[in-house]
């Protein structure tokens, strides 16, 4: 199902409310607006939309946001430097507020099992823009002869299953290995909590950290593995 753009803004204002970004607006130090049209909280949103609309100009995502609005359009330039006021710190700190698990009881099945929240690892990789401050820090794929088109960063994501909703993430340049990220992301687990993994994270240290944070497991096995048996069940 494709949303129209009004949706998609309605969406999003619902999801980081004004509120909640005035609240890390405060934390980060960041009250003076770039423009009297550009306040602080409405270039967060700008930023977020960008991903939205990634096919729009700048001065079009405006546009989008103020469709009524009386006055002109700000500049791109004006807008770049806008987006760049922004800076890391105050969206990973949006994110850590904004993003929850949303599972509940009465939600479908598919989101628990036995009463434990189902959760998985979900792993991908995103281009970033060219620029030579993404090549070092993330690096680009492929052969030195036949490098990739834009430099990549792989995610690692702890997912609550049943909402897809990307609980806590690790974002890393893309040669990182998967076991490694997948560390980082398990010390986030809770008693309540069903872990399902693919084969290849199964191995006797992930194991044992899952079960010291009070967690279940529920993974795939290798046809080598050799177990043998505890008890046999009905």
């Amino acid at each position: 199902m494709r949303c129209s753009t009004a949706e998609r803004v309605a969406a999003l204002k619902q999801i980081v409310s004004k509120p909640d970004i005035e609240v890390v607006l405060r934390k980060c130090g960041q009250g003076t607006a770039p423009c009297r049209r550009l306040p602080r909280w409405f270039v967060v949103w700008f930023v977020i939309s960008m991903a939205l609309f990634c096919r729009d100009s700048y001065r079009q995502l405006f546009r989008w946001w103020h469709r009524f609005r009386p006055g002109g359009t700000p500049g791109r330039s004006m807008l770049c430097e806008a987006r760049r006021s922004v800076g890391v710190a105050l969206l990973r700190l949006l994110a850590e507020q904004v993003i929850q698990r949303q599972a509940q009881p009465d939600t479908p099945q598919e989101a628990s099992y036995g009463g434990m929240r189902l959760m998985g690892v979900a792993s991908f990789v995103v281009d970033v823009p060219d620029t030579l401050a993404n090549d070092r820090a993330f690096g680009q794929s492929g052969s030195g002869r036949s490098p990739a088109t834009f430099p990549q960063a792989g995610v690692r994501s702890l997912c609550e299953l049943g909402t897809h909703v990307l609980w806590k993430s690790l974002i890393k340049p893309h040669r990182h290995g998967e076991h490694p990220m997948a560390r980082h992301i398990r010390r986030f687990l809770e008693e309540n909590m069903l872990l399902l993994w693919d084969r290849n994270f199964l191995f006797f240290g992930l194991v044992q950290h899952v079960r010291d944070r009070g967690a279940q497991l529920l993974a795939r096995l290798k046809s080598k593995r050799i177990f043998p048996p505890l008890s046999r069940l009905a």
